[in-house]
């Protein structure tokens, strides 16, 4: 199959989606010459998003291709296996079903099931068209000759190593990846803070080149919540999710020099996948319930204590926004190994990873010129200048110098640490397996999203005190 191709992006031609269509056998009926001369045949076009890199397929015959051939067709451009590949943005028609057998004594019984979730065997004429401007009508009968429908694909590429690069600087520091967060004296007003807004080169510079993928778009007033990923909501380590992994599939976690590879995390997607598929997907028998039950046991204690139903109830008043200090491909595996793109109580409106920050210079309390990097949240305000601003938004992490160009907008969250003498969160008894923190948020941003119109006039420092009732919204510095 023959592609055009550029750094950035590449495209299938016509004829090779249709070659990919027939060679695959996805079509469940032939159709006749005269049928299709007579009939339109309804054509669909993907744009999938990965990366930096965009990748199209045009002129899919939709009523035949399914998402199956799809993933296979993405995989000879992209080495990512189907089982990996995640769609992102793609929703089905409410009336979309799939064909199932079932085992009914002797006979076979094929039935149809209505599907939330798109589903391998769904064909691409099931999907819903989200804007008019999508598809292109017959002017007589109103008929959908063609659709185009863009995406953002995630998953990791078969060739690459699977080892997580704080995996490998905690192993260099002994096995202690507790980050120091600065003691910094950058308050509005500083010159340091009038420099960055006097000279606003850098925001500028990294509003332009951030590109915002939406998942799912805000929602009429709702308010903005920005959440960091490592030690605010979880602990993450894909070296223990591997070991899990392959300790279940009874296969080698480590390469010869003790890096975990690609080969594990097959162990790794179809353990917590727990079917005859994920099975037959790497050639081997299907993970027992047991095996799934332990990697998906390690993969929840990665999450901090609450961490579903934290987001689980933030969605109800916030729209969700990940903004992590690290590379996409890691930031994307986090997500993707949690589960946290597939939960049905919550949903992200989009991710941004450590592409969107940049580096400014703070004063610590000794005098101390340092610079760090941040996660400017203006960025996030200028590509939606309508919906959410500072008076609406609240930034949640675990490192306070990650919001220092917006000070007003932070929360600083203590961060939690699996290892009991690292964690600092709010806990019953020292223990990080009891750690409440996001028990006490929940209440304290319900709180503030349904009393507070403004959220420049509450001061976020004091939010335990809020929770615990020795203070109130009423005064931004927290005296009563």
């Amino acid at each position: 199959m023959e592609a055009e191709q550029s750094s950035s992006s590449f495209s299938f031609t016509s004829a090779a989606t249709d070659a990919a269509v027939q060679n695959m056998a996805i079509s469940t009926s032939a159709t006749t010459e005269n049928e299709e001369s007579e009939v339109p045949v309804m054509r669909t076009t993907l744009t999938a998003k990965y990366g930096k890199q965009t990748i199209t397929i045009p002129d899919l015959p939709s009523h035949t291709t399914t998402i199956a051939t799809v993933k296979n067709m993405i995989m000879e451009k992209t080495n990512i296996l189907p089982k990996r590949q995640k769609f992102i943005g793609l929703t089905l028609k409410k009336d979309a079903t799939v064909i199932s057998s079932t085992n009914d004594g002797n006979n076979d019984n094929i039935a149809k099931r209505r599907c939330k979730m798109i589903q391998d065997e769904h064909t691409l004429d099931q999907i819903a068209i989200k804007k008019p401007n999508d598809c292109t009508k017959n002017e007589t009968t109103g008929e959908i000759l063609h659709a185009h429908h863009a995406f953002i694909l995630m998953g990791t590429p078969e060739t690459e190593i699977f080892i997580d690069p704080d995996d490998i600087s905690a192993s260099a520091n002994g096995g202690n990846n507790v980050v120091n967060d600065f003691d910094i004296d950058f308050n509005i007003g500083s010159s340091e803070w009038k420099e960055h807004f006097v000279n606003k080169q850098n925001l500028i510079k990294f509003t332009n080149s951030t590109e915002v993928h939406i998942m799912n778009p805000p929602r009429e007033g709702k308010k903005l919540m920005v959440l960091d990923l490592d030690h605010t909501l979880l602990d993450f380590s894909s070296r223990k999710i591997v070991n899990a992994a392959s300790a279940s599939a009874g296969g080698t976690s480590t390469d010869t020099s003790g890096n975990a590879t690609i080969s594990s995390t097959d162990a790794v997607a179809s353990s917590v996948a727990g079917g005859a598929g994920a099975g037959a997907a790497t050639g081997g028998n299907a993970p027992s319930n047991s095996n799934a039950r332990s990697v998906q046991d390690t993969i929840n204690q990665m999450k901090r204590p609450f961490m579903d139903e934290f987001l689980a109830q933030m969605y109800v008043h916030y729209d969700l926004v990940v903004w992590s200090q690290t590379s996409w491909r890691w930031l994307e595996t986090k997500l993707v190994e949690l589960g946290m793109l597939t939960n049905p109580n919550y949903r992200f409106c989009f991710v941004l990873d450590k592409t969107s920050m940049f580096a400014i210079t703070s004063t610590r309390r000794s005098g101390q010129k340092i610079k760090h990097y941040v996660k400017p949240l203006q960025i996030i305000w200028s590509k939606f200048p309508k919906v959410w601003d500072a008076s609406n938004t609240i930034h949640l992490d675990d490192l306070s110098r990650n919001f220092a160009l917006n000070i007003e907008n932070g929360l600083k969250v203590t961060g939690f640490y699996r290892k009991k003498k690292k964690s600092g969160g709010r806990t019953v008894g020292g223990n990080p397996n009891k750690d409440v923190e996001l028990v006490g948020l929940i209440g304290y941003c319900t709180k503030l999203a349904k009393e507070v119109n403004d959220f420049r006039d509450v001061d976020f420092k004091y939010w335990k005190d809020v929770v615990n009732g020795t203070k109130g919204f009423d005064d931004k510095k927290g005296m009563n």
